[in-house]
């Protein structure tokens, strides 16, 4: 077991979605590219007429929320997610988007819906959180009908690699720099996890970076990561502002924090059924 799916630190990040909204926050604030990641990856999604979809780890809905225009008409969604906090926040965020039609409290490694009752379904940024992720894949190719479609992204191990120098610069105490998401499930091996229950497994990249022009937010990204990373250990009051300081200083110095990102999709297709 790692931090990035230690079941009690995953409960205490998520429990609400103010870590997740504060993430989202830097994202959405300073990337480079315009178009949007939520854009982006909705438009990768190929609904058709009926289509019955499911998301695991829906977190707070951005996705949905940000292209409650563009969803048809004609389809039924469940979102589930493991937290009751997270799933509330969700559902009000949401109100009123007439295709999603279920909310449920559920556990990817244990789904409880029959073989092929499902068209597509989502796992976005949230595999690499679960403990038998085999199990969890499995489950998936379970409940897609033959010609499903599973979507799943992902961060590279590259992604925003120079966040992890900045923080240690600051504090050598501070031990970021072995926590990594994609070490679970990443771009570089998600291909080989996913092919073990799906015969057809494409792969996207999103190109992007973060030109992070305020501390505050790069900041409050940083004290998000509590649990992952041992922020509560070190990081009194006073060495907070000290670290607003230290970032603001960088930012007047240099203009800004460039930091790169490497984000993407798997389109799994094909799912292999157990005889």
């Amino acid at each position: 077991m790692s931090r990035a799916n230690d079941r009690e630190i995953i409960s205490y990040q998520y429990n609400s979605d103010k870590n997740l909204s504060d993430r989202q926050a830097l994202h959405r604030g300073f990337s480079t590219n315009e178009y949007g990641w939520e854009n982006w990856v909705f438009e990768k999604y190929t609904f058709k007429p009926g289509d019955r979809i499911i998301e695991f780890g829906c977190g707070n809905g951005t996705t949905w929320k940000s292209n409650k225009n563009r969803i048809p008409e004609d389809i039924k969604v469940t979102l589930t997610d493991l937290s009751e906090g997270m799933l509330s926040i969700a559902k009000d965020n949401l109100s009123g988007i007439e295709q999603i039609i279920d909310y449920s409290i559920m556990d990817i490694q244990r789904i409880k819906y029959e073989d092929s009752s499902f068209d597509k379904a989502i796992a976005n940024h949230m595999l690499y959180h679960i403990q038998n992720r085999d199990l969890a894949i499995s489950e998936i190719a379970r409940i897609l009908k033959p010609d499903g479609i599973f979507y799943a992204t992902t961060n590279s191990v590259y992604n925003m690699r120079g966040l992890k120098a900045l923080v240690r610069d600051f504090d050598s105490r501070l031990d970021n720099a072995s926590f990594s998401v994609a070490n679970e499930f990443g771009l570089e091996d998600g291909v080989d996890q996913l092919t073990k229950h799906f015969k057809s497994v494409e792969r996207l990249v999103y190109d992007d970076s973060l030109h992070i022009t305020e501390a505050k937010p790069l900041a409050d990204y940083i004290l998000s990561l509590k649990g992952h990373v041992n922020i509560e250990d070190i990081m009194t009051e006073s060495r907070i502002k000290d670290f607003h300081e230290y970032l603001s200083e960088i930012i007047i110095r240099e203009g800004s924090i460039n930091i790169p990102k490497r984000s993407g999709m798997f389109i799994a297709k094909k799912p292999k059924k157990l005889a």
